[in-house]
């Protein structure tokens, strides 16, 4: 499948989502009949019990970044004074 067509599948879906928790500002109450309650009311409920967790994975996320560039800063803070000894001093004229 190209990527024109991957594409065209993503909008596709992205529409149906959005269409999903705007059916009922359309009055289409379809899928609440369905469903049996408001999927608006369903996705605060989700939210809320993913909000902690998206923030623990978040803030590993960036804590385990940082700590990466921390230990490559002192990498090359290592490396840099023998990179200089092994140049030979430039002389004045």
């Amino acid at each position: 499948m190209n990527s024109a067509a991957k594409l065209i599948i993503g909008i596709i879906i992205l529409l149906i989502g959005l269409y999903w928790y705007a059916a009922p500002l359309f009055g289409h109450n379809g899928l609440q009949n369905i469903i049996g309650h408001s999927t608006f009311d369903s996705f605060k409920v989700v939210f809320a019990g993913l909000f902690g967790l998206l923030l623990i994975f978040l803030g590993a996320i960036v804590a385990w970044i940082e700590y990466e560039d921390i230990k490559w800063e002192r990498k090359e803070k290592k490396e840099k004074p023998a990179e200089d000894e092994e140049k030979p001093a430039k002389k004045k004229k």
